[in-house]
């Protein structure tokens, strides 16, 4: 897989004009502020001038934030805004449950931060020759839900990855795009590699948000009574999803431990714990920067 990436950097392969037979694709695993080692691992990307070798690319919840920044050519710039100190404090805010928030404000972080703020081109990601593939959960039938193609402009752009970031309970009322009430796609397909499979990648290269060292269990008793209550009431078709997500998540991680056409980069034993509502400046920027490191030593040494 590597060897192909490295092929197409040295052949200055881009879009529609390459000279091999195989369709490529990354993947980038979601998680919340966890997603800081998965944007660390795609800014790497950018900073070689890769982002042409792909020809689609996936992402789940956060990864699809990261594609889009991706996509967009400023990947490093939307990365620093982790560690912006009026950010994420104002995005993530566990107090505003008491007021019946959402925990976690995505229509703030795409209206404000990104689009106001930070600038983020969303028709720019949509007319990149490089297709994005934001992948969410259809609350009404619980399956996974590609929504590349319900993204017609920006306004659709920002809403499909509001959805595929959508926790439950946490992000508030669901996203409706396509006809559909969407959820976060962490949920059915939390590393993305799946539906670039069945899309017909020949070779997809993964980015991680978790640590080599990690391994998949079931969620805290509080935060699974609570979730479960919430899709009784909202999504009972996602139910199933939610409650074999720790199986999915190492049935996952045993076929990626695995050679071939599919390649994961994930940062070393010993990395910081990140949890998926961290804010705090410090323990985000050294996990970009792990991730970071991470992607160029599997660039650098095949590994």
């Amino acid at each position: 897989m590597l060897e192909l990436v490295r092929a197409r950097a040295e052949g200055g392969s881009v879009p529609g004009a390459r000279d091999d037979p195989y369709r490529l694709g990354l993947a980038i695993e979601g998680g919340g502020s966890r997603g800081t080692y998965s944007s660390g691992m795609a800014v790497e990307l950018e900073r070689r001038g890769f982002t042409q070798l792909f020809d689609d690319v996936y992402g789940s919840s956060m990864g699809a934030i990261t594609g889009a920044w991706l996509l967009s050519g400023k990947a490093e710039h939307g990365a620093s805004f982790w560690w912006h100190p009026d950010v994420l404090p104002n995005v993530i805010r566990p107090r505003a449950a008491l007021r019946r928030k959402p925990v976690v404000d995505l229509e703030f972080l795409m209206n404000e931060v990104y689009q106001r703020w930070a600038g983020l081109d969303f028709d720019g990601v949509l007319a990149s020759p490089v297709r994005l593939h934001p992948i969410a959960t259809d609350a009404d039938t619980g399956e996974v839900t590609d929504l590349a193609r319900d993204l017609s402009g920006a306004e659709s752009l920002k809403l499909a990855l509001r959805g595929s970031a959508g926790l439950p309970l946490l992000a508030g009322p669901l996203v409706r795009l396509g006809g559909r009430r969407l959820l976060d796609g962490g949920l059915t397909e939390p590393i993305p590699f799946h539906t670039a499979l069945r899309d017909g990648c020949t070779h997809v290269l993964v980015l991680r948000s978790r640590r080599a060292d990690e391994r998949a269990g079931p969620p805290p008793r509080v935060e699974n009574l609570a979730v479960t209550a919430f899709l009784r009431r909202t999504a009972p078709a996602a139910l199933a999803a939610w409650r074999a997500r720790p199986e999915r998540r190492r049935a996952d991680d045993e076929r990626l431990r695995g050679a071939g056409s599919l390649a994961q980069v994930v940062v070393p034993p010993g990395a910081p714990e990140v949890s998926r509502l961290a804010v705090d400046p410090a323990l985000l920027h050294r996990a970009f920067d792990l991730g970071a490191a991470a992607m160029a030593t599997a660039l650098d040494t095949g590994n």
